[in-house]
């Protein structure tokens, strides 16, 4: 079954439908606030848009749809304006959505951590609701940790010198929330932690353990020093002096949830130092799937202009692309007031470099500043100035291409496709356009071989079709895409034209369904890259229903 960001492609146009309904109701719930019934209005259209969410498997959406029907159903009718601000980011977050949903359709999967300050923000609102912590989506079972991996010691620690490890953990801990660098706060509050490891119960020393590692990763990688996350060392020291013995609830537990906070930086960390390594291996922690670095790209493409406005970008850039290669034909051509037409070709290129430079493309911009610098020295007939020039303009094109149809941060840091040349892309599209049209003629095909009462007539080109298909596909580099169409296309030869057998018509429904999900993989390759696993399977179960299995190709 298609689940999470690979089936958002099917039901993209229904959601975004929804959400512009929810929010419009919002919007005049907030100008006619007696109208009860606006408010009960889009408060269904949420619960509805959460049981779709729930349905395709996007963990991020479903929790922050959940915490917008909750702060939504306790906003009192007839309030005045006392709640404008709940409403505000109810509409706040569906705005938020839309975006996050357009980067989980483009990246072919969620990562649901970006949505955590949105559901905070609702959070906030509610009275009997704390904000959720950091490593809430993070796969980590913390009821299962075991909070006793260090020895530790029973012999406690003498009130004087617990005090004394104290205040030295808590001077470090203040330089760490003044932000004066965590090469100031950290060694001293690790020299704490060390001792205290080696003076206090096993819990309390794997407590101890695990901050020590955690600092250490954050100071390696490093990660960012947020607010919840000073807290969380503040957190320690509370904690520490709970269970120190020298208090009535010395022989408590520490709490497994700020143990695994603490794991979850360690996990976050892509440093490898020692007791990391210990920490994440006596732990088995799971990877998160992303580092620091990659999620703070993420939440700022989630921040950034969105789809629309980067397609409007990358038109303008496409005029002036335009007109560059016109000025640079006129000079090719010694055509026109050759002079006029350098001056207009500089400030062309100058203003291109400086909006590539704008959207942090900057090996782009760099190459095009550089071919812009060089044409003060060009002269009549120096053509391979000009095709210098030319080829830093295509380069361009071709980033334009990229920020229009797979977003900013490819563009900006390129894929695997960044140097793949603009004809050969192009080429790519077209091909995959043509074999959706030799699918989508298959079908045809098939729908009226059923209605017309099974006359073979129908058929006769469809396994050419296909063939042309499956052709297209190899040349594409989807050869497991290409194996299902052979085995569809040897279904229709072999049993139907070759051996004129009549097929149940629940065959012809099954094979209709391996045609739908090619044309669906795609649909899909030719929009945004996406995990196709789910579908491919689908129609190689399909082929393999119909007697034509993918393990006998």
């Amino acid at each position: 079954m298609l689940t999470g960001a690979t089936s958002l492609d099917l039901v993209r146009d229904e959601l975004f439908a929804s959400m512009g309904e929810a929010e419009d109701l919002l919007q005049q719930f907030l100008e006619d606030r007696h109208n009860g019934s606006l408010l009960q209005q889009a408060i269904e259209s949420l619960q509805q848009l959460r049981g779709t969410f729930e349905l395709i498997e996007l963990n991020g959406a479903t929790v922050l749809l959940t915490e917008m029907v909750a702060l939504a159903t306790d906003v009192p009718e007839h309030d005045g304006t006392e709640r404008n601000a709940p409403l505000s980011s109810l509409c706040d977050s569906l705005f938020l959505l839309e975006r996050y949903l357009e980067q989980c359709r483009q990246q072919g999967f969620e990562r649901p951590e970006l949505l955590l300050p949105a559901i905070n923000e609702l959070r906030k609102h509610r009275i009997d609701a704390g904000p959720l912590p950091e490593s809430f989506f993070y796969q980590l079972d913390v009821d299962r940790l075991n909070p006793n991996l260090r020895p530790g010691s029973d012999e406690g620690i003498e009130p004087r010198a617990f005090n004394r490890l104290r205040q030295m953990y808590q001077l470090g801990l203040l330089a760490l929330i003044r932000d004066d660098g965590i090469a100031a706060a950290t060694p001293l509050m690790k020299r704490a932690l060390q001792r205290w490891e080696s003076y206090l119960s096993s819990p309390v020393a794997t407590l101890c353990w695990v901050a020590t590692a955690a600092l250490e990763a954050m100071e390696e990688t490093p990660l960012h020093l947020t607010n919840p996350r000073k807290r969380l060392f503040a957190q320690v020291d509370r904690e520490v002096k709970k269970r120190s013995g020298l208090h009535p609830s010395g022989d408590l537990q520490p709490p497994r949830q700020l143990l695994g906070e603490l794991l979850y930086l360690v996990a976050l960390a892509d440093g490898s130092s020692p007791r990391s390594t210990e920490v994440k291996a006596a732990f088995a922690l799971p990877d998160p799937g992303y580092t620091e670095r990659e999620i703070l790209q993420a939440f700022d493409r989630l921040r950034g202009p969105g789809v629309d406005v980067m397609r409007s970008v990358a038109e303008a850039l496409r005029e002036e692309i335009a007109a560059i290669k016109d000025l640079l034909d006129l000079l090719a051509r010694n055509a026109g007031d050759p002079e006029q037409s350098l001056e207009t070709l500089k400030a062309s290129l100058q203003r291109l470099w400086k909006t590539f430079r704008m959207l942090e493309i900057e090996a782009v911009s760099s190459y095009l500043e550089s071919a812009s610098g060089k044409l003060s020295t060009w002269r009549m007939g120096d053509n391979a100035l000009l095709e210098e020039v030319a080829d830093a303009v295509l380069q361009a094109e071709t980033a334009v291409d990229r920020l229009d149809g797979e977003g900013e941060a490819d563009a900006a840091t390129g894929s695997e496709e960044a140097d793949e040349p603009l004809a050969l892309k192009e080429a790519r599209i077209v091909l995959i356009e043509e074999s959706q049209a030799g699918l989508a003629l298959a079908k045809r095909a098939v729908t009226a071989y059923m209605e017309s009462g099974n006359d073979i007539m129908h058929l006769m080109n469809v396994p050419d079709s296909l063939e042309t298909v499956r052709g297209g596909l190899i040349f594409l580099g989807m050869s497991r895409a290409a194996n299902v169409i052979r085995l569809a296309a040897c279904f229709i030869k072999e049993n139907m034209l070759d051996r004129k057998l009549l097929p149940h018509p629940q065959q012809l429904e099954v094979l209709a369904d391996a045609l739908t999900g090619i044309e669906f993989y795609l649909e899909s390759a030719e929009r945004c890259s996406v995990t196709t696993a789910d579908v491919l399977a689908l129609a190689e179960d399909s082929l393999a229903e119909l007697g034509f299995n993918i393990t006998e190709v």
